[in-house]
């Protein structure tokens, strides 16, 4: 998802929040409350002394359990309080979702990008895959009325948002299985079949709730100019591998209920899916968690914000007013404050530094490969008895080579170091935190002579 479309999705989901169903009332900031009582709306809110909600702060989170976060804290927000139903299908005796329609049919697919794909500002590793559409095999210029392949509901569902996301040809859909199930498509160019008569009062509104029912099978959207963002939430399950959830919460809260679809697809769907993947080590959709405490490894936010938001923590204490998502005041982009060091999605093998803030202040995100020297720990390995190291950064390229008429990259496709672009010198902190200073433009790890002024400290 590109930034406006990150910015418009963020302003669509405080809208809905703020006209949603009688679960959404009464929560907004300044209402009343009872103390200890958390609540969703945009950002994470808490019982203030006064009885009111305020915005929460990173003091009022209790500390971290021994062993992590292995289930949802009682102070995170429910999964139906991101993604609020009406009417949702009835959950099956089973307890599971068994998706058994295919959301693109097999006959319509092209390669599929895993989650966990950093890019532009997408700095942490991004919570959905791409499915690929065969019409992308095509120059833009050659495509017709003809090429425009179905997107079907995966399960029995409800719809309970659809939104645009910054264009016409680029709209966010949710749908609601039961059994606290979601499946989410983004970047569907158009509405039709069982929601086609909605296409003209999305563009006129920028936003619906309509709470519709389609079935299994049941053609909602058509697809041609871009892949399928997808991407299934499950209120039974929770990433163990995000060190300080909290971070989520004051922007995607729905992230540590992120699951491997394919765990959801019957046997012969995952088998024809899974062919398409371009990622071929396990788990082949990827992976979005990859906080490993006392290390580098994992997601960082810049000290002195507050987590996803990109937002000062002085913002949210001081807030009298409803904050909205999307821009940051004086900054290019809401990511300008995270950081990642993460393994590449397709070849895990290779470590990723993906940073929103390079050169400028005001946000710059950028990926580079880490160049890693024979003695030097990976990331996963960095901890705080191993000082300081300084990685060498370099551009990276794709062999094969991407399509000269921008079509889909191969299967299981190599990375190859190119160009150094700088370094970086990073120490794990023994108080939980990091510190980064970066050197663009210079070669040679060895330069660095210790830390100045211009390192950075960043928190989980």
């Amino acid at each position: 998802m590109k930034a406006n479309h990150r910015q418009a999705l963020a302003a669509v989901i405080v809208t809905l929040l703020g006209s949603g169903t009688a679960r959404a009332q009464g929560t907004g900031l300044g209402t009343p409350c009872v103390r200890g009582q958390f609540a969703l709306r945009g950002y994470l809110m808490v019982c203030s002394d006064a009885g009111t909600f305020r915005y929460a702060l990173p003091e009022d989170i209790p500390p971290a359990p021994k062993d992590g976060y292995v289930e949802r804290p009682a102070w995170y927000p429910r999964l139906s309080e991101v993604f609020r139903t009406s009417d949702p299908p009835r959950c099956p005796t089973a307890g599971r979702i068994t998706f058994t329609s295919p959301p693109i049919r097999v006959q319509d697919l092209l390669t599929t990008v895993p989650q966990g794909m950093m890019t532009g500002d997408h700095v942490t590793p991004i919570d959905h895959g791409y499915i690929g559409v065969k019409p992308l095999a095509k120059r833009r210029a050659d495509r017709t009325e003809a090429d425009f392949v179905p997107v079907s509901a995966p399960a029995d569902a409800e719809v309970i948002e659809i939104s645009l996301l910054g264009s016409p040809t680029s709209i966010r859909v949710v749908l609601a299985h039961g059994c606290e199930t979601y499946s989410v498509f983004m970047v569907i160019n158009r509405l039709s079949g069982a929601l086609g008569y909605l296409q003209n009062e999305l563009l006129a509104k920028q936003s619906l709730a309509p709470f519709v029912k389609v079935l299994a099978g049941e053609e909602f959207a058509e697809q041609r100019d871009n892949p399928v963002d997808f991407s299934v939430h499950d209120g039974a399950s929770w990433l163990r591998g995000f060190v300080a959830p909290f971070s989520y919460a004051e922007g995607e809260a729905w992230k540590p209920y992120t699951v491997d679809p394919w765990q959801s697809f019957a046997p012969d769907l995952e088998e024809a899916y899974q062919a398409t993947m371009q990622r071929l080590a396990s788990p082949r959709w990827g992976r979005i968690d990859q906080d490993l405490p006392d290390t580098a490894s994992g997601n960082w936010f810049l000290a002195g914000t507050l987590g996803y938001s990109g937002r000062t923590v002085d913002a949210f204490r001081s807030a009298t007013t409803t904050l909205n998502g999307g821009p940051v005041d004086g900054k290019n982009s809401y990511s300008w404050s995270h950081l990642a060091f993460a393994r590449h999605w397709v070849q895990p093998s290779q470590w990723v530094l993906s940073i929103g803030w390079w050169k400028d202040d005001r946000g710059d995100p950028v990926q580079w490969l880490i160049d890693l020297a024979s003695n030097q720990p990976d990331p996963s390995q960095l901890a705080p008895a191993s000082g300081v190291v300084v990685y060498r950064l370099r551009n990276f390229m794709i062999s094969p080579a991407p399509p000269a008429d921008g079509g889909p990259l191969a299967i299981g496709y190599e990375v190859i170091p190119a160009t150094t672009v700088g370094i970086a010198a990073v120490q794990v902190n023994a108080d939980a935190t990091l510190t980064i200073e970066l050197m663009p433009g210079v070669e040679d790890p060895s330069s660095f002579r210790g830390f100045s002024d211009a390192k950075r400290t960043y928190r989980r």
